[in-house]
């Protein structure tokens, strides 16, 4: 109970994290012993290649012989992907173009890896699916050269193993096309390209990760390819991760121990342009992400940080049980522009509460530039963080230990949000959360027909809405059109880049902002709520402009209309909606604070707790 705490509050010692990994590793071994009797029970899906208990006798052998080498195939990241693919194509739950026999016999390939990294004599087939390149997981690619030009096709290859001794690995083609592996396989040679890897030392403390590039199981995401690093690329991971490590290790020297005893892999995407970097784990490829390569260092040691969370949960929810799963309920989550269930909303709520944490103390060691840029993003999670915990804390979808495990969480999280921030940064943090909600809540929700029907009726005979009762909103069954969140990237910019900020504020239209942007970030209330307006009026179906509206009324003193424009935005633009069909006269801040007014009390529902 004691590293599910450490866990609960964002943590982990070396002995919980060691018993995660002891977790994975007895998966891996039930996924492989089910890939055995699956293919056991069809003997064809090994096509030409000999059978699988000659794969998993050389294994035992490896097991035997070097536990280490065994275990450091078992564990790598792609074995867990491969097994879960191949047992999804061989119980037919999942198709695919490439023949069977390739991915089936990946098992083979395994145990020749297991046994080259033992230094075992030994001989083995194993599948080249693409007919040029055979991937030894953890080790690196052999390119097999092409004995004629005709098309590559799928075959099977002969690795022999000498031992120890010099030249002992070759890889031989069908028509004796070989490649002889070097002595040491980290060095390169023609036909052997070994797994890149970032390392970074700081402080006492060392972080190495592979750069998982050609492994045709490192990606686990079907839309996202890796790209294959070049002298330039791989350098510039290099450099970012090192630099990343650096900040880890002086702010949270006790968080990068941890972080490098699990993590030993990324799959490298292409770099990000602007924004925040894509990244990703998965429950199958333990210690590894797939990430874009970020713009600076910070934002690399935050990711980090993110996919290490998701990937401790992960390992831990293969061990217990902390979400139910009875029940459709979806949550709102500040950081993600569709609804979303239980189990994923406390993936979230873990991620970023190790994000919360690292801007917290990363903020208390950065000086100038990136102070300010840590001070606002602690603002900005804490309290979201927490609003979702509060959230799931009350949904009736957490198990008992799944009480205590979020409860752990929330601890925490209060105590941050006692602690003292600028007037500045929290203002800001305020405004982009509220943005946020308010252009969920008007993508995501509808409020009942009959709710706008009876609202716009009342306008229209005069009447107030003081008899009214709004019931809840409605899931849309497909979302509204997204649109770029303009104001809250300016508001980033001010505290990440003043300067890049200082010259879109010149010129807007390079990042589609408007003139009522500008002026909201600037304190011109007036003028926001003026331009705000006419682009209500230009374009009532579209839905950054209400919630705009709702800021500048709110920042203009307009208490009942910002109400309604930021609680419930969905309603108020679904009235003027109707009334604009039914060409009624009406003005958007009028409805707004019409709806949002003093005998309506009922008819709006009161901001989250860190918008109020």
């Amino acid at each position: 109970m004691e590293s599910f705490l450490q866990l609960s509050t964002g943590g982990g010692d070396r002995e919980t994290l060691g018993a995660l990994r002891d977790g994975q590793k007895s998966k891996r071994l039930i996924l492989l012993r089910m890939v055995l009797d699956a293919v056991v029970a069809d003997p064809a899906a090994m096509g030409p290649l000999p059978s699988a208990h000659s794969a998993w006798q050389l294994l035992s052998r490896v097991q035997y012989e070097d536990p280490g080498a065994f275990e450091a195939v078992l564990i790598h990241p792609s074995t867990g992907v491969w097994a879960a693919h191949v047992l999804r194509r061989l119980r037919g739950v999942k198709s695919s173009d490439v023949p069977l026999w390739t991915e089936a016999g990946y098992l083979h390939t395994l145990a020749a890896t297991a046994a080259i990294r033992a230094g075992m004599e030994f001989h083995a087939r194993v599948p080249v699916p693409d007919g040029r390149t055979l991937h030894l997981p953890s080790l690196g690619t052999a390119r097999i050269p092409q004995a004629d030009t005709g098309r590559a096709r799928p075959y099977a290859a002969t690795v022999r193993a000498a031992g120890r001794r010099a030249g002992r690995v070759a890889v031989v083609s069908p028509r004796g096309a070989c490649v002889l592996l070097p002595e040491s396989l980290d060095s390169s040679r023609p036909g052997w390209r070994p797994l890149p890897y970032a390392r970074a030392t700081h402080g006492g403390q060392s972080l190495r990760l592979a750069l998982d590039d050609t492994d045709p199981y490192a990606p686990f995401v079907a839309e996202r390819q890796p790209v294959v690093q070049n002298v330039q690329s791989r350098h510039r991971w290099q450099t970012l991760i090192q630099q990343g490590w650096e900040r880890l290790v002086r702010s949270q020297p006790d968080v990068a121990g941890g972080l490098a005893d699990v993590m030993c892999a990324l799959v490298p995407l292409d770099p990000v342009v602007s924004g925040e970097p894509y990244s990703v784990t998965s429950p199958e490829s333990f210690g590894s992400a797939m990430m874009q390569l970020p713009t600076d260092a910070t934002t690399l040691a935050a990711s980090l940080i993110h996919e290490f969370q998701h990937v401790k949960l992960g390992a831990l929810l293969d061990l217990v049980t902390l979400t139910r799963e009875t029940g459709d309920t979806l949550h709102y989550a500040p950081w993600r522009v569709d609804p979303r269930p239980a189990a994923g909303l406390l993936q979230g709520a873990y991620a970023h509460l190790g994000m919360v944490s690292f801007w917290r103390r990363y903020h208390a060691t950065a000086d100038g530039q990136e102070a300010q840029r840590a001070e606002f993003c602690y603002a900005l999670m804490r309290r979201g963080t927490l609003a979702v915990l509060d959230d799931l804390l009350t949904s009736g979808q957490l198990t008992q230990l799944g009480i205590r495990f979020a409860t752990g969480m929330r601890d925490c999280l209060v105590r941050w949000c006692a602690e003292t921030l600028s007037p500045a940064a929290e203002s800001d943090a305020a405004l982009v959360a509220a943005d946020h909600l308010g252009v969920w809540r008007i993508r995501n929700w509808r409020p009942p027909e009959s709710d706008a029907v009876s609202l716009a009726q009342r306008w229209s005979h005069g009447l107030p809405p003081s008899r009214f009762d709004a019931g809840e909103p409605l899931l849309r069954a497909d979302a509204l059109p997204r649109e770029p969140a303009v104001r809250s990237e300016l508001v980033k910019l001010r505290w990440e880049d003043p300067g890049r900020f200082t010259w879109l504020r010149r010129h807007p239209e390079s990042l589609g902002a408007t003139t009522a942007d500008i002026a909201l970030l600037d304190g011109d209330f007036d003028r926001a709520l003026r331009d705000y307006r006419r682009q209500v009026i230009a374009r009532p179906e579209e839905t950054a402009c209400w919630i705009g509206l709702g800021l500048a009324a709110r920042g203009h003193g307009d208490g009942p209309a910002a109400d309604a424009l930021l609680s419930r935005p969905e309603l108020v633009r679904a009235v003027y909606l109707r009334l604009v069909d039914e060409a009624t006269p009406a003005d958007p801040c009028e409805v707004a604070g019409w709806i949002g007014g003093r005998h309506a009390e009922q008819a709006v529902a009161g901001p989250p707790p860190y918008l109020r």
